[in-house]
């Protein structure tokens, strides 16, 4: 299967939407502390794939009631949510790179990252506080619960491999809620019909699965300047992921050594050498198409036209992506 470098063409039909949100991202740090106006500025010089706004201004396409300030107030809400999520977690997994670019944590302090990533989780509340339905604010309020109901089963689990299972539970609380919030919250805003908004909710669930299993191998295979954060970095800090356990199927030996914590960087480039030797990798890739093939089957319940299409595109660039 090809792989995506270039700009993806989904977005072509949001463009003026996502346009107008990188410019209020970059906005968000206005009247805040020089540091957070600062930290701010940093985050978004580099806005990654804006995959989740993208889904809720699509997801909105499918209702009569497009209120366009209504769905870009919703679509801010949830990137800062997700970029809020990624300021923390960079502070647990110490890393010291995302898209390219040093983290809040390398760049300034774990302190700092801290109380950016709070005043982004604020400002991502306050803007779901003014949407016009309550049960769209309340997605907003369970995606991040799910969020870190995700984060702390994984930073509180015993240092041993999980189960598929486990890791199915885990992913789709820290990865797939936020995809799936998209989807439905931009739909409901939007007065989409009920059916067609369970069916984008179930689009968005296998679409988050997908993204995060192709993350998950990415970390294992990717190349560092197209990934854009450092290789390994799970396996460093012994967060096993599906093709780790899948690896250790054929190697049970592997099992205590993947999980185990505080690797050091040669034991790192050892454990990367026999995970790829296995079929690890080649059966998470393969489990990822499947959960895109789930994805597509749930956008058939959506009307024909350019946002069914885009969706489906948007689901083949997850899983052929090389960042």
């Amino acid at each position: 299967m090809q792989t995506v470098r270039d700009e993806p063409a989904f977005k072509a039909i949001v463009e003026p939407e996502l346009r107008e949100l990188e410019r209020r991202l970059k906005e968000v740090g206005r009247g805040g502390h020089p540091t957070f106006q600062a930290a701010v500025e940093h985050l978004f010089s580099s806005p990654g794939k804006l995959l989740r706004p993208t889904l809720v201004f699509l997801a909105a396409r499918f209702g009569p009631g497009h209120d366009r300030e209504v769905i870009l107030n919703l679509a801010e809400s949830l990137e800062l949510v997700h970029t809020a999520s990624l300021v923390h977690d960079d502070i647990v997994d110490r890393a010291a790179l995302r898209r390219n670019v040093p983290t809040v944590n390398a760049t300034w302090s774990d302190d700092v990252a801290i109380i950016v990533g709070d005043y982004l989780f604020a400002k991502a509340y306050a803007l779901a506080a003014v949407l016009p339905k309550p049960e769209v604010i309340a997605i907003v309020a369970q995606t991040v619960f799910a969020l870190c109901d995700g984060e702390l089963d994984e930073v509180t689990a015993a240092p041993t491999l999980p189960s598929e299972r486990e890791y199915f539970e885990r992913i789709e609380l820290k990865t797939a809620s936020l995809y799936a919030a998209c989807c439905q919250g931009g739909a409901i805003l939007a007065d989409a019909d009920p059916e067609h908004v369970a069916a984008l909710g179930a689009f968005g669930t296998s679409l988050g699965l997908a993204f995060q299993i192709t993350d998950d191998v990415l970390d294992l295979v990717g190349d560092e300047e197209d990934f854009g954060k450092t290789v390994g970095r799970d396996l460093a800090e012994g967060m096993a992921t599906l093709p780790m356990i899948y690896a250790a199927e054929r190697r049970p030996e592997l099992a205590q050594r993947v999980a185990r914590r505080e690797k050091q960087p040669n034991e790192v480039l050892d454990l990367l050498r026999i995970i790829r030797a296995t079929d690890g990798v080649e059966r998470a890739r393969a489990r990822a198409l499947a959960l895109h093939d789930d994805a597509a089957s749930a956008l058939e319940r959506l009307p024909q036209g350019p946002e069914r299409d885009a969706l489906r595109e948007l689901a083949d660039f997850v899983v052929r992506r090389v960042r």
